[in-house]
C-alpha cells in the first residue's frame, strides 16, 4: 500500500455507464435528447461540490476526486449519447473506457482505481474478490444532498478482529465470504485514510462531506471497535449508528448516502 502520507492524489473512482445514465431510454430519444439522468448522477454531482470546496480552500490541492466511466461493451450509438450527455449536464469525468466484460478487472487495476462503485452487487463482489475496493452506489434521487457527499463504512467489518471473522463460519458464512469481508477491510482502511484526510481539510459545520459507520448485526462493542479503527486511520467519523441486528432500512432512508461500503455483505441493503 502507498505511503497516504505523501499521496498527492487524484482519488481516482471507477463507475459504469449504466450507473450514470438510464441506457434504456436510448430507443426512445431522438438525437437531441440527453439521457434521463441514473443512479449515479447525484453522485457525481456531490463529488464535484467537494472538488469545488477543496480548489476554494486551496487552488494547488492535489487530493481531488476523479471520475472516470467504465462501459463493458456497448454499442457506437451508446458511446456517442453518452459522451453528449456528459457535456450537455456539465460532468467533470476524467476519462472513458470501453472493454469487454472480461476486461473490467484489469481496467480498473491497471487506472489505479481507489473506488469502484456499482449497483450491481455480483460486480462489487467480484472487485472485492480480487483486492480492488468496491462498494455499492446507494440509490440517491432527492435534490437536496447534491451539496453532500454521504460515505456509509460498515461497522460490522472494520469491527470485528480477524480471529472474530473467523468465527463467522459458525454464522453461516462460506470461507469465501469470510475472506472477501478480510479483504474488504484491506480495500476499507486505504479509502477511508484518504477520505479522511479530505474531510479534515473541512470543519464540522457545512462541510460538504458527511461520513458515517453503521453496524448492523453487531454488538455495541464492535460498533467501539470500528469508530477506534478508524481514529486509527484518521477518520473521525461524523455520524454512528449501532443497530443491533434491527433492519438498516429506516436508517439508510434518513441519511440517504450515496456510497454504502458494506464489504459486499447481503445485510446493509
Amino acid at each position: 500500500m502507498e505511503d497516504k502520507k505523501n499521496y498527492t492524489g487524484p482519488l481516482m473512482i471507477a463507475l459504469q455507464y449504466n450507473d450514470l445514465f438510464d441506457l434504456d431510454s436510448i430507443s426512445t430519444s431522438t438525437d437531441t435528447d440527453a439521457l434521463p439522468n441514473g443512479r449515479a448522477f447525484t453522485f457525481i454531482k456531490a463529488v464535484q461540490t467537494v472538488n469545488e470546496r477543496l480548489v476554494e480552500q486551496n487552488k494547488s490541492d492535489c487530493l481531488l476526486f476523479e471520475v472516470i466511466l467504465i462501459s463493458k461493451e456497448c454499442s457506437e450509438e451508446i458511446k456517442m449519447k453518452v459522451d453528449e450527455s456528459v457535456k450537455h449536464y456539465g460532468l467533470e469525468i476524467g476519462k472513458f473506457f470501453f472493454c469487454k466484460k472480461e476486461e473490467l478487472i484489469n481496467t480498473l487495476q491497471s487506472n489505479k482505481v481507489k473506488l469502484f462503485l456499482s449497483t450491481e452487487r455480483d460486480d462489487v463482489y467480484e472487485a472485492l474478490h480480487t483486492g480492488i475496493p468496491a462498494a455499492l452506489l446507494y440509490d440517491q434521487a432527492d435534490d437536496h444532498v447534491l451539496n453532500q457527499l454521504k460515505v456509509i463504512f460498515s461497522g460490522d467489518v472494520i469491527g470485528f478482529s480477524e480471529d472474530s471473522l473467523d468465527g463467522l463460519s459458525e454464522f453461516g458464512f462460506s470461507e469465501t465470504q469470510i475472506e472477501t469481508i478480510k479483504t474488504a477491510k484491506i480495500c476499507m482502511k486505504e479509502f477511508a485514510v484518504l477520505i479522511g484526510q479530505m474531510r479534515r481539510r473541512f470543519g464540522q459545520e457545512n462541510s460538504p462531506l458527511c461520513t458515517c459507520v453503521l453496524t448492523s448485526w453487531g454488538s455495541r462493542n464492535v460498533c467501539a471497535s470500528a469508530l477506534k479503527t478508524l481514529r486509527e486511520w484518521g477518520l473521525d467519523v461524523d455520524e454512528a449508528f449501532c443497530l443491533a441486528g434491527a433492519p438498516c432500512s429506516p436508517i439508510l432512508a434518513v441519511v440517504k448516502p450515496h456510497i454504502l461500503w458494506d464489504g459486499g455483505l447481503l445485510n446493509m441493503s
